[in-house]
């Protein structure tokens, strides 16, 4: 998955290295598919995959070619992260279903935590998750008609209104709010 985070820092990241990425628009056209995450149609972004073993479009000669930049999936990997429960912010947990890529010495969680999972990541997941919840309440509120307008506010929202030059954090909490605005206003029409 590719979240607005990854996006951003990507986007940085490849207009800084020479790549024709020129805002955060280029990122998800080139290098992402949109994908409904809920049956309410809720949109999330994939890392587009290429060849016969759909590898990552990133993958080039069995290295990351993005590896500074890399999505949060792709960094915490083989461990997930969820909203924690009883006070916790997070719970953790570990992929097993592909076994043969645990391999090459022991890894404590903690470091591997500290060094992958960085404090604007874990900022940026809590207002995510927080968000989250609240626009797919309100996405199954609207009748199929009215979605659609609404997924268009999600998507400019989410994803694609950020300028590059300023601090991704604060862009994002505004853009929760414009967005919650308009799901409102949008819910009223309904």
């Amino acid at each position: 998955m590719l979240e607005s985070l990854d996006a951003y820092r990507l986007a940085n990241y490849l207009r800084e290295n020479g790549d024709s990425v020129t805002c955060i628009d280029d990122v998800y056209s080139q290098y992402s598919l949109p994908a409904p995450l809920t049956s309410d149609g809720f949109p999330v972004y994939l890392v587009r995959t290429v060849g016969p073993d759909d590898a990552c479009i990133f993958l080039k000669d069995g290295f990351c070619s993005i590896y500074p930049a890399r999505p949060r999936t792709c960094r915490i990997y083989p461990f997930s992260v969820a909203p924690g429960q009883r006070g916790r912010d997070f719970e953790y947990f570990l992929c097993t279903d592909k076994t043969h890529h645990l391999t090459g010495g022991r890894v404590l969680v903690n470091d591997w935590f500290y060094k992958n999972f960085k404090r604007e990541d874990r900022d940026f997941i809590k207002l995510e998750y927080q968000c989250a919840e609240e626009i797919v309440r309100f996405m199954r509120q609207l009748r199929p008609s009215v979605r659609e307008t609404a997924l268009f506010s999600l998507l400019y929202f989410r994803y694609y209104n950020y300028d590059l030059q300023k601090p991704f954090l604060p862009q994002y909490e505004k853009n929760q709010k414009l967005l919650m605005s308009e799901l409102h206003k949008t819910l009223q029409t309904n």
